[in-house]
């Protein structure tokens, strides 16, 4: 194959993407009477209200917030439960008129994703730079900006890209020893904890203190004006623990069961098994995954804490999957030269992305929940793959 038809290959499979973002997820052709950034107005409100100096938590101080905003309409349904330190981020938002902080919120998320296709293709090719194949970070870059996910978190102004950016960036630059900015991007992540939890955990394990530390003080100060607001720490979290308990939780498409959570007590309790114990899998395997690092490619931690993450430690949706892109970067290193394997994670992929409202219609609980039993062999895929590159170079530095 000629390398001028390999690029320009490429060239039109970002092109495609890009329009398909543009036409899906900023225009919304087929949205129905959804409007742009109806999520991101919940998190806009939470933002004037703290502007404002009312509790954000408090359902009645929210709504009052963006009273006579004709634009953000339905928040009588809504609730915010965002950790104080997502403060800056919503009062930011908040300092404009709705009519440009909906695009500023667009702007944050196309941002986002550019700066997962540099960490990503940065990751491709310091892996592939020895190999003939170089589509490896076009078709990775094509995927995270083309696939249903991001679309739909860029339609509804979710933050689950602008959190994971910088959760992946942590992971990034603790790999590089730049541990300060490691850290200062795991505590902007912790705006939306579900996603970087399980990391934190694993510098925790790694003793990283450093990275903790500097994550902690970026907390704190992106804290501060709660904490003021508040009346100190105790009483921050106490509006924050009613805020999850009594907006959250208490809201039908936030549990167990419900199509839109993804996970395996998620999956269970469509059936009607209530197993809430399975969130402590979320904990128990990061830490076998540490004592057995050896038998891994370091590489692929990020991968595989991602892939718990959304398998067992619930409190994710289907759009939050933009934080799946590590396991699928993880898979093309593996596959991309391997036909056979190439070929089943191409179907995994396909499984992955595909419609859901094609298996709404069954109204089965395992056909619903399918995605969570697709990602679910992803990560048993890249352990496997993993464990078997790493005795594969053992065995090789043996007979050297």
């Amino acid at each position: 194959m000629k390398e001028s038809f390999k690029r320009n290959f490429c060239y039109g499979l970002v092109a495609l993407s890009t329009l398909s973002l543009i036409l899906f997820g900023i225009i919304g052709i087929g949205r129905g009477d959804s409007e742009l950034n109806f999520d991101g107005a919940v998190l806009y409100a939470a933002g004037r209200a703290w502007l404002m100096g009312l509790n954000p938590y408090n359902h009645d101080f929210l709504v009052q917030s963006v009273a006579g905003i004709k634009e953000i309409d339905g928040l009588e349904s809504a609730a915010f439960s965002y950790p104080p330190q997502s403060a800056p981020l919503c009062m930011l938002a908040g300092l404009f008129d709705y009519s440009v902080a909906k695009f500023l919120w667009l702007g944050l998320n196309l941002l986002s994703i550019a700066a997962i296709i540099f960490m990503t293709v940065r990751t491709v090719n310091q892996h592939q730079k020895n190999s003939e194949n170089h589509l490896g970070g076009w078709i990775l870059a094509a995927m995270i900006i083309g696939n249903p996910f991001t679309a739909h978190v860029v339609w509804m102004g979710q933050t689950s890209l602008m959190a994971f950016a910088p959760t992946m960036a942590a992971w990034f630059f603790s790999q590089r020893q730049k541990f300060v900015w490691a850290g200062i991007c795991l505590g902007i992540a912790s705006f939306k904890p579900q996603l970087c939890l399980l990391l934190g955990i694993w510098f925790l394990l790694e003793r990283n203190w450093k990275i903790l530390a500097v994550a902690f003080a970026t907390v704190t100060i992106m804290s501060a004006y709660p904490l003021v607001l508040y009346g100190g720490p105790v009483a921050m979290l106490a509006a924050w623990h009613q805020g999850i308990k009594y907006g959250y939780s208490s809201l039908p498409f936030n549990q167990p069961g419900n199509k839109d959570i993804m996970g395996m007590e998620s999956l269970f309790a469509s059936f009607g098994l209530k197993i809430p114990a399975i969130k402590i899998m979320a904990v128990i395997l990061p830490i076998l995954l540490w004592v057995f690092r050896n038998r891994i490619n370091r590489e692929d931690v990020f991968a595989v804490l991602m892939g718990i993450s959304f398998t067992f430690l619930g409190y994710n949706h289907s759009y939050d999957y933009v934080g799946l892109f590590p396991l699928l970067t993880s898979l093309w290193l593996y596959c991309s030269n391997n036909r056979n394997t190439l070929l089943s994670s191409i179907a995994l992929v396909f499984l992955l992305f595909f419609p859901r409202r094609v298996f709404d219609a069954s109204n089965l609980p395992f056909l619903i929940h399918w995605r969570t039993i697709v990602v679910l062999m992803l990560l048993v895929s890249i352990v496997a793959l993993s464990m078997k590159a790493k005795s594969s170079q053992g065995f090789q530095q043996e007979i050297a």
